[in-house]
């Protein structure tokens, strides 16, 4: 994982599903915004997470019934976004409630960077 900006107290990083999985015990109240293709991996490898260290699931898909039908005995806040810019702008706005974003995207890190310094600026 690589922490890309501090926002308000809100850390966000980019990272791959590997990476958040090792990350896991020492990450608590944490958001993941993550595209929609990585979400069966994520799943299999650290679905007994969520509710735990993540409670908040901001999935990037173009199809949101099937993506949250993959989650839907998960007690999370689960929230779809168009694009990775609107998952950014939901996981500002959720700032009381996640205070590390894990940016789990399709895009590289320096576009995912590029993104977020943008909203914010």
């Amino acid at each position: 994982m690589k922490e890309l900006i501090n926002i308000l107290d809100q850390k966000f990083y980019y990272s791959t599903v590997d990476q958040v999985i090792e990350q896991f015990t020492r990450l608590e109240r944490c958001a993941i915004i993550i595209d929609e293709s990585h979400l069966d991996e994520f799943l299999a490898k650290g679905g007994d997470s969520i509710g735990k260290c993540v409670d908040q699931v901001i999935i990037i898909s173009k199809n949101v019934n099937a993506a949250l039908s993959k989650l839907k005995n998960v007690s999370v806040l689960l929230i779809a976004a168009g694009s990775l810019e609107e998952g950014v702008r939901l996981a500002i706005l959720g700032t009381a409630l996640s205070k590390e974003v894990i940016c789990i995207p399709k895009e590289d890190e320096k576009t995912v960077g590029g993104i977020i310094e943008v909203l914010v600026t």
